[in-house]
């Protein structure tokens, strides 16, 4: 099996619990179920979601299926619903990953997979910090150098969303001789990343379930509703 297999039968005791709510938004998209889980909606004109109009009601197991698949819109759609049934960890720190990265960056190679906000305190005290992307902006690089990069990283931080576009499974194949972190809202608080190397899980639970539903059915970037996450880290050690 792979990762998504593993993600899958790791919440087999959910895979019954029945969809209550969908939204597929133009930057993200959820599921209602036990709780509302969420990701980043990707998609292409050419996606189709056969039983679009008719999701609610089926189990959770059905749209966990999704992942299964390479089309981008029902991937995101059981991204949401995997992250809707993970259950919440006993033990979790709520530090801000961002912050621990840079704490730990003194002349070392960091790599960063998908754009985040980074400090230029940190591009200060790094040996080098490079970016990957699909869509490259100005100095980045494009995400398919990753082969080649993330080998010699120090600290390698890989956006959650790579769940959610197919290309999570590949990255953490690439031997890689640091710290591994994987953070970000669609990002699952699930311990099968552990095994799969990672060192640091950076995820995010749903506080005001209607209201993140609302804006992501309205178009709504996190920054309409990130005040109603609450953002957990697991590391490796608290298994």
């Amino acid at each position: 099996m792979g990762l998504y297999e593993d993600l899958i039968e790791s919440v087999k005791p959910q895979h019954f619990e029945a969809v209550k709510d969908v939204r597929v938004g133009t930057v993200w998209s959820a599921v209602q179920s036990k709780d509302v889980g969420i990701a980043l909606t990707y998609s292409t004109m050419y996606d189709e979601v056969e039983d679009a109009g008719n999701l609610v009601g089926k189990s959770v197991k059905e749209l966990l299926d999704y992942m299964l698949t390479f089309n981008l819109t029902k991937i995101s759609i059981g991204v949401a619903a995997l992250n809707s049934v993970i259950p919440l960890p006993s033990q979790y720190e709520t530090f801000n990953v961002l912050d621990y990265i840079e704490s730990v960056s003194d002349n070392k190679r960091v790599v960063f997979v998908g754009h985040f906000p980074i400090s230029d305190r940190l591009r200060s005290k790094a040996k080098e910090v490079i970016v990957l992307e699909r869509n490259p902006r100005e100095n980045d690089l494009i995400d398919t150098a990753a082969y080649y990069i993330i080998p010699d990283a120090d600290i390698v931080a890989i956006t959650g969303s790579t769940l959610a576009n197919k290309s999570l499974e590949s990255l953490l194949s690439f031997k890689r001789k640091g710290i591994t972190i994987v953070f970000g809202p669609s990002t699952p608080a699930s311990p099968v990343l552990f095994d799969y190397g990672v060192d640091i899980i950076g995820a995010s639970v749903v506080q005001n379930p209607q209201f993140v539903l609302n804006a992501i059915s309205q178009g709504g970037k996190l920054s309409n509703f990130k005040r109603y996450l609450e953002f957990i880290v697991l590391r490796r050690e608290q298994r």
